[in-house]
């Protein structure tokens, strides 16, 4: 009797830790990946603060268990001089990730099982992390 009442105010008390957490981020990050002509992956990047925030390029992170990380900026092509960024309340931003070119780049990556989609702060404080499992195809 005593331990079931432990586990349920512990879950009660984990669950609003994870609705604070998830309420206090002032961005929110959706991803899709399509593996039509190669693997690629579509970001939002929604400000849903109340005030205006300046993001630097997103980062791109692939991740392996117990290998090192790869990290590339995101910068899209004709557009050098956007960052940093500035979003309004309740506005995104929408860019794709074209895997294929970093995988030119560099084979190895294909053998990253998870990408993260990391947004910081002008000074370069993480505000926002996503990380995505990939499957290749």
């Amino acid at each position: 009797m005593m331990s079931t009442a432990v586990v349920i105010v512990a879950a009660v008390l984990y669950l609003r830790y994870i609705y604070r957490r998830y309420k206090k981020a002032p961005f929110r990050i959706r991803t899709k990946c399509r593996y039509h002509g190669g693997l690629q992956m579509s970001v939002s990047i929604y400000n849903k603060s109340k005030e205006m925030m300046e993001i630097n390029p997103p980062i791109v992170e692939f991740r392996q268990p117990r290998m090192k990380k790869r990290r590339f900026k995101i910068i899209p092509p004709g557009d050098k001089d956007i960052f940093p960024l500035g979003l309004s309340p309740h506005t995104n931003y929408d860019f794709v990730v074209h895997f294929i070119r970093l995988y030119d780049l560099e084979e190895r990556l294909r053998k990253y099982q998870k990408v993260a989609i990391r947004i910081e702060d002008k000074k370069g404080k993480l505000l926002m992390q996503k990380t995505v499992k990939l499957k290749q195809p």
